[in-house]
């Protein structure tokens, strides 16, 4: 068996994945050695816990991973990306200025 059912655990994190999402189950797949949230409807993996134990992050990552969140997310991500740009501009732009200021 590769994915084995974790109904209780230390900090009640399947418990309170449950109060997030009724149809949430969390597993343990042996093979890939990680936890994994699938749908109990559909069975279909729903994300996979990028932490190697459960704790109070594993909650989190799942209330911050809800489809409700995804504007929030995306948002955030544009953010991050413009802040990026900036970035990458100023560095370019100060390299040019650093070049035609080594050919004077």
């Amino acid at each position: 068996m590769t994915l084995i059912s974790i109904t209780d655990d230390l900090y009640d994190i399947a418990w309170r994945l449950k109060a997030i999402n009724d149809d949430y189950r969390l597993v343990y797949n042996t093979v890939k050695n990680r936890y994994e949230v699938y749908s109990r409807s559909t069975d279909a993996i729903q994300f996979v816990v990028p932490y190697n134990e459960l704790d109070a992050r594993t909650v989190n990552y799942a209330l911050m991973s809800r489809v409700q969140n995804a504007d929030a997310i995306f948002a955030e991500v544009e953010r991050s990306n413009q802040r990026v740009e900036k970035r990458r501009a100023a560095a370019a732009t100060d390299a040019a200025y650093n070049l035609i200021k080594e050919q004077k």
